[in-house]
């Protein structure tokens, strides 16, 4: 047997060394031979070899995780992801079902190239419901962001007997499940059922949510270094009870986080003289959260992404992940801030139904903003595609492309006497914004009467047309007295929305007869 081999056979280094080890004795005595010159230059060849392997695997491991999340498919719908040829017909079925109204057929048509849609959120921490509500469509192949605002306010088809529960800002909270179940599950199932109500107002059923806790808003701020706002006059307000202070300086200035979260929150000043309600407070908010993306635009933001994630992962509620949210934002970058976002408000008109003020959504107006960049699909969106609230010219409402779930709104409104001032705490269906809540989720005119209908503030705001029945005593119907003298031809929701055709007036007067 050979000196250099083992009992095995196996060849050894002499000595019996193993090879590795032999081989870096010898390459250290190797690097002990060379000059003071040849030595530095070995050393940082070494530490180039080492950061390149670092950056390589960081590399991979960046694009393992910082990835486009897939658009989810529907049950029974065969959505189709970005850029993809849709797999059904239009027309097919799918499987939900949206109380008598099957998935909006122009989901079925497929989507346009590189267009994800969000459904942004912003929760009271009182009440717990989603008094801010964003439709986002961003089109990522053209760097376009284009978004709605849907009032806390709009009038839903829903089972519910009190006007308080036919607002959209209480389908979260109704809709939460057992509180046995976990916070995790009981968020995706609130905002599983407010995403299908959403596609009832828009036609769009929105790929991913996300739900923020409003004091995240003033911590983002921060981080970014505070954000340029016109701020509009007469915001001074106070409410001990809330330990609530709201005293800001009109013009255009820097805010901090305390400064915006003053701002966003503001809905009458003290002497009441100013009183915005749902569609004056959602403006503010929609051109703050204007200021704050765009500014999130800018390049010098990205020296501050390890502390936005942070504030992100500790105060948002999402079916997206850290790294999803990165690849959109990486995306983002070259956007124009100035002509690439665009923020719209929700065109409506205001009713009175149970002394509860809400709006409807104007339909001609809704399907032309939505089919001007905020559509992802192939098709356009038709009349057919929604399911809205709608006030008829005689009084009562109507739904389009559905069945009431509540058919006494089918009947014509009869005035109640005033309800005795009795605090009513323990009743579970009260909705926040019934009380006089001056933060983010009340409106005191819910109550009342002057809400967005009656509102001062209300009538100015962009798509809204005002109620004639904030003129009247609560929940009387101004459109059912001949001699009103109140003018309501130019607010007729019957011209807005047509009548019901024969059939489904044959199933309103059905309901009718049933109630």
């Amino acid at each position: 047997m050979s000196e250099h081999q083992n009992h095995r056979g196996k060849r050894e280094a002499p000595g019996g060394e193993f090879p590795l080890f032999l081989w870096w004795r010898q390459h250290r005595a190797w690097v002990a031979g060379l000059d003071r010159g040849a030595k530095v230059k070995y050393r940082l060849f070494q530490a180039l070899v080492v950061v390149a392997v670092l950056i390589i695997a960081l590399a991979l491991f960046l694009q393992a995780w910082v990835k486009l999340p897939e658009v989810p498919d529907l049950p029974g719908a065969s959505l189709n992801k970005p850029g993809n040829a849709s797999q059904s017909q239009p027309g097919e079925p799918g499987d939900i079902s949206f109380d008598g109204a099957q998935l909006p057929n122009v989901a079925k048509s497929g989507r346009k190239d590189g267009y994800y849609t969000f459904l942004l959120c912003g929760k009271d921490v009182v009440s717990g419901s989603t008094d801010t509500m964003i439709l986002i469509t961003y089109d990522t192949k053209d760097k376009r962001i284009n978004a709605v605002s849907l009032l806390r306010d709009t009038m839903t088809n829903t089972s519910g007997k009190r006007g308080a529960q036919k607002r959209l800002n209480v389908v979260y909270t109704r809709n939460r499940g057992d509180s046995k179940l976990s916070e995790k599950e009981r968020t995706e199932k609130g905002m599983a059922a407010l995403k299908k109500e959403v596609s009832k107002l828009t036609g769009i059923y929105p790929d991913f949510y996300v739900l923020v806790e409003w004091e995240a808003i003033g911590n983002l701020v921060n981080a970014i270094g505070g954000v340029y706002f016109d701020v509009p006059p007469g915001m001074d307000y106070d409410d001990p009870y809330q330990d609530l202070h709201i005293h800001q300086e009109p013009g255009y200035r820097l805010l901090d986080g305390q400064d915006a979260m003053e701002v966003i929150r503001f809905r009458k000043n003290n002497d009441k003289s100013i009183q915005l309600g749902d569609v004056g407070r959602t403006e503010i908010q929609r051109d703050f959260l204007t200021a704050v993306l765009k500014k999130c635009l800018t390049p010098e933001i990205l020296l501050k992404l390890p502390n936005l994630v942070q504030i992100f992962t500790e105060n948002v509620e999402t079916d997206l992940s850290v790294g999803n949210i990165l690849a959109f934002a990486q995306l983002a970058i070259g956007m124009d801030a100035e002509s690439g976002v665009k923020f719209s408000s929700m065109p409506c008109y205001g009713v009175m139904y149970d002394k509860a003020s809400l709006v409807c959504v104007q339909e001609k107006e809704m399907l032309a903003l939505l089919n001007s960049g905020l559509n992802p699909y192939q098709d356009e969106i038709k009349s057919s595609d929604l399911q809205l609230m709608y006030k008829k010219s005689g009084g009562g409402f109507g739904v389009t492309n559905g069945k009431l779930v509540d058919p006494a709104v089918a009947n014509v409104p009869v005035a109640k006497p005033p309800e005795p001032d009795e605090p009513n705490e323990d009743d579970p269906t009260v909705d926040p914004g019934a009380a006089d809540d001056p933060g983010v989720t009340g409106d005191p005119g819910a109550a009342a009467g002057p809400g967005v209908t009656g509102d001062p503030g209300a009538a100015a705001g962009p798509g809204v047309t005002g109620d004639p029945g904030a003129a009247e005593e609560p929940g009387a119907d101004p459109g059912t007295d001949p001699s009103d003298p109140v003018d309501i031809g130019t607010i007729d929701p019957g011209e807005i929305f047509p009548d019901p055709s024969p059939d489904m007036q044959g199933e309103a007067s059905e309901n009718q007869a049933a109630a």
